[in-house]
């Protein structure tokens, strides 16, 4: 019996992730230029030929991945926006943090890998600036609301020392004191430390 055009979209849609998936994969691996769409169909056990029924080039397999990155961050941010209390969502927001590090190594280090090298996607450069810019806004509200002084500043440090602690953790994994530097950061920017220093400024 023939597929329905609904099955054959549905086989389409699944194949076409199953490449995003294996892309994301052998990107993380080998970076950008690193990284064959003979590779990537190794990863997918497809022919390299179907992949090019679905992207035109290495750089067309790249933006598809930006694009899944970009809604991990947005449902990442997503998360912490339905949280009220201000001291909840910094917790929140360090935990999730140190779980993608932790769980999700190849998302982070293709994380890492765009916003370092956004020359590789022209659109990259925008896009992560806007999810900065965004992350950056949130952190610096929920700061003024805690009454922390220069918020905008404290935002930026919180931010690039979170940052910090993915890419020292790609480069030193085995060795990294990654558990131990969580607990740090939980207590340094836990409820009563935050009070205090609020209170310090007043």
């Amino acid at each position: 019996m023939p597929r329905t055009s609904e099955q054959n979209r549905e086989i389409r849609e699944r194949t076409k992730e199953t490449i995003i998936k294996a892309g994301l994969s052998v990107f993380a691996r080998k970076g950008f230029y690193g990284a064959t769409i003979a590779e990537v169909a190794k990863e997918a056990g497809i022919s390299k030929g179907l992949i090019y029924n679905y992207f035109d080039a290495k750089k067309d397999l790249a933006k598809a991945i930006l694009q899944q990155v970009v809604v991990l961050m947005a449902g990442f941010e997503t998360a912490f926006k339905e949280t009220k209390d201000p001291y909840e969502i910094i917790e929140k927001l360090l935990k999730e943090t140190f779980n993608t590090i932790r769980e999700n190594t190849e998302f982070w280090r293709l994380y890492v890998s765009f916003a370092l090298q956004p020359e590789i996607i022209e659109e990259a450069k925008t896009v992560f600036s806007e999810v900065i810019d965004n992350y950056i806004l949130m952190i610096e509200k929920v700061f003024r609301k805690i009454k922390i002084p220069n918020a905008k500043i404290e935002a930026y440090e919180f931010g690039a020392l979170l940052d910090g602690v993915g890419i020292d953790y790609l480069f030193g994994k085995d060795n990294y004191p990654l558990e131990r530097i969580e607990k740090h950061l939980l207590k340094k920017y836990g409820k009563k430390a935050l009070r205090e220093r609020a209170k310090a400024k007043l």
